[in-house]
């Protein structure tokens, strides 16, 4: 469907057609085959099932169970975190779909500057549901507005253009996305919100500056606002925060979540359950290079289950991207 939507200029252009692998692309010699004619060999496919075989079925549950669960409570944050291009948009809105047709109020929100949770959801009106996008951009200029009608308010003409230099340096985007993250989960006490996070780096910057700000608390007398003093007890409370962490079934993004889950538990931060996007393991596939991609990820999907997560949830793999509120409804069906 996107290369029959090429644009008449773009499909003048040279092309070069790599055919799908029936497995990742690890190591050197699957580089150096990527882009043959044939997109695996013999010696591939006993690999494959070799490795599958000695792999136990994995006991998984769906994301529309997990949805049942975090219903059970009326209030509170649903994070999704996880590498980029995982799906953590996707998952984040049909969540939050799922919980508001059970008539829970529930706000949608994404610290994420490549996520776009209003495009997702697209202009579909759901009830229950609200959804916004904190634009870094926009946070920054309050904050920067709010300091100088407050710290600004009794210096001289000198002393505020120091502090209007001040508040230019590039730290001060990092303070005000710090901060309208901690607001956006203290809403959760009076409803639910669903917190579509940046890629693993950005939010491990997110939990750094939470872990500080939480030290420096804790050393002054000096009060900060409320909702930044309390982020950092409110996302390690389990029964206030519930994180998904959002991989799919392949080796690096499999394995980069795991390290996420690392960083989080040295935090003190316990995720609630994994969702593996993306999947062919629940379908009836006969393609031979889909059952030797379905076959690759048995043994990953088994990884997860047995060593990283408490609760696991599969999302099969959907032949046109989710988006707008039919779209979602197929990932919690």
């Amino acid at each position: 469907a996107a290369l029959a939507q090429m644009s008449a200029r773009l499909s003048t252009l040279p092309r070069t057609t790599v055919p799908l692998a029936r497995r990742s692309l690890l190591g050197i010699e699957s580089l150096r085959n990527m882009g043959g004619t044939a997109s695996g060999t013999a010696q591939d496919d006993e690999s494959v099932t070799a490795v599958a075989a000695s792999a136990t079925e994995p006991t998984v549950t769906s994301l529309r169970a997990i949805v049942d669960e975090l219903a059970q409570q009326h209030h509170g944050v649903v994070l999704t975190m996880g590498k980029g291009g995982v799906g953590k948009t996707s998952v984040a809105a049909a969540v939050a779909i799922g919980l508001a047709n059970k008539g829970l109020q529930v706000h949608l929100t994404t610290t994420d500057p490549a996520g776009d949770v209003t495009m997702a959801v697209a202009e579909d009106a759901v009830a229950n549901l609200s959804v916004s996008r904190i634009d870094p951009a926009k946070v920054t200029a309050a904050y920067r507005e709010e300091v100088m009608h407050t710290a600004g308010a009794e210096l001289d003409d000198v002393g505020r253009a120091l502090l209007d230099e001040d508040l230019r340096s590039p730290c001060t985007e990092e303070i005000a996305v710090f901060r309208a993250f901690a607001e956006a989960v203290a809403a959760g006490e009076d409803k639910l919100v669903v917190l579509d996070t940046a890629p693993t780096g950005h939010t491990i910057l997110l939990l750094d500056s939470a872990l500080a700000y939480h030290r420096e608390v804790t050393r002054q007398a000096t009060r900060m606002p409320e909702f930044v003093e309390n982020l950092l007890p409110r996302l390690r409370d389990p029964d206030f925060t519930r994180i998904l962490v959002v991989t799919l079934p392949e080796s690096t993004p499999v394995h980069e979540a795991a390290k996420l889950q690392d960083d989080l538990r040295r935090a003190a931060i316990e995720p609630f359950a994994w969702v593996v996007n993306q999947s062919l393991t629940p379908l009836d596939v006969t393609d031979r290079i889909l059952v030797g991609r379905q076959r690759a990820e048995s043994p990953l999907i088994s990884e997860v289950v047995s060593q990283y997560a408490r609760r696991t949830a599969i999302i099969p793999w959907l032949v046109d991207s989710p988006s707008g509120l039919s779209g979602l409804q197929l990932m919690i069906r």
